[in-house]
């Protein structure tokens, strides 16, 4: 770090009174007298040699350049509280290991949650994770998983649901497969080899708007019960498959599959975590739904995927 960083009290002052907009709230906040807090936004524009304040009397407003700063300086202090916290309640938490048993279909760990995990396990290295890797329905009230993660329309009523995010459909394939001179049209693109695993082509033909001028689905060239598989022939450039975006999200990213049409559209199932209905406090539980919702809605939102109540689930 260079330079010579401002007066921590003196930010703590000037942050308080831009976000109170009174010199005696601040003050009350940061026991302090008012006297006191407006020395420290004094010392504050003199260690910057730019007036933050336009002082009318006891009317005092922003400068342009004290907004801006105020602004930033608040964000940079929720920072280091935040930070703060978790580094707190992470050694806190390295006393109580727990294990948290995750049942997860094999296809959404391996194409999302697994590059994610990281992020997950550098927060909360106290937790230590199971992953049961499997498509079959969990009854969480047998005690064999924690929690699960499931794709579907919501309705479990033997557990609580948790909205994660929607999805949706994509046509791909790989580089290799398309060639330099990719098919034009989708009837084209629709005489390469197809690979089927569970999506439903109907669904995405229905909104391709070239599809409603009698484009047909021809018989599937190879067929899979495991999405994960599907997308490795994909990738292995034996034909084209409808899939779901979050579990093709590291492939595309690799540019290992493209997308092999520009339609992309809504999926009617959604991903949803299941959690007991009855059970005890449960830390390692609630450190990961909260960070599961949290990655859930930064890559819904990054993808224009919904979030929320989905299918009224």
């Amino acid at each position: 770090m260079t330079g010579r960083a401002p007066p921590l009290p003196a930010l703590r002052a000037f942050a308080a009174w831009v976000r109170l907009g009174s010199v005696n709230a601040a003050a009350e906040e940061l026991q302090l007298t008012p006297g006191a807090v407006s020395h420290q936004i004094r010392a504050l524009e003199e260690f910057l040699s730019v007036p933050l304040i336009e002082r009318n009397g006891r009317r005092w407003t922003l400068t342009d350049t004290g907004r801006i700063y105020g602004y930033q300086v608040r964000q940079a202090l929720q920072d280091i509280v935040d930070v703060t916290e978790r580094v707190r309640s992470q050694r806190h938490a390295q006393a109580h290991t727990q294990d948290l048993r995750v049942a997860v279909l094999p296809s959404f760990a391996n194409g999302w949650l697994l590059p994610r995990l990281a992020d997950f396990t550098r927060w909360h290295p106290q937790v230590r994770l199971q992953l049961h890797g499997s498509m079959d329905y969990v009854d969480l009230s047998e005690g064999q998983v924690d929690c699960a993660i499931r794709f579907g329309h919501g309705r479990w009523p033997e557990a609580e649901v948790r909205p994660l995010m929607g999805d949706s459909l994509l046509l791909l394939a790989s580089p290799t497969l398309l060639g330099p001179e990719p098919p034009q049209t989708l009837k084209q693109l629709l005489q390469l080899p197809l690979l089927h695993a569970s999506e439903n082509w109907a669904t995405w033909l229905a909104d391709v708007p070239e599809a409603h001028s009698g484009v047909q689905r021809p018989a599937s060239h190879m067929s899979f019960t495991d999405s994960t598989h599907l997308l490795e022939a994909t990738r292995l450039g034996m034909g084209v498959a409808l899939s779901r975006r979050s579990i093709a999200d590291q492939l595309l990213q690799r540019r290992e599959l493209v997308q092999a049409h520009a339609h992309e559209c809504a999926h009617a199932s959604a991903y949803y975590l299941l959690l007991p209905k009855v059970s005890g406090k449960h830390p390692a539980r609630d450190a990961f739904a909260d960070w599961l919702q949290g990655a859930c809605a930064r890559f819904a939102q990054r993808h224009a995927l919904p979030t929320g109540v989905l299918n009224g689930g």
